[in-house]
């Protein structure tokens, strides 16, 4: 045996491949010519972001009042997004050390 296989799990990688062939698998991919999904999601991802950049010129130019924020109302957009991410962020953590302090082990997978 040349490498050391842990024993909670099958090998990751089957058959007899060099560490060259499961380079070539990884990358080919990557080194490859585009296809036109990857154009098209190229596309629209750089759509959305012109589109992001023309809402914070707009909000730069207008103020932050389009957020809904004003004299009367202080939560505005801005405050309660943050709150939502943390939010789920606390969640996530939460979890994670629930499943860590029961020892699951499909928490790893």
């Amino acid at each position: 045996m040349s490498h050391y296989e842990a024993p909670i799990r099958e090998p990751l990688v089957l058959g007899d491949k060099s560490y060259h062939d499961i380079t070539e698998d990884i990358a080919k991919p990557i080194e490859g010519k585009a296809n036109k999904n990857w154009y098209m999601a190229f596309y629209i991802s750089l759509a959305a972001m012109l589109w992001g950049f023309g809402c914070i010129f707009y909000t730069v130019g207008t103020g932050i009042g389009v957020w809904g924020l004003s004299k009367n109302i202080g939560w505005a957009w801005d405050i309660t997004n943050f709150v939502w991410w943390v939010g789920i962020g606390h969640a996530g953590t939460l979890i994670s050390a629930v499943l860590l302090l029961f020892r699951q082990k499909w928490r790893m997978a």
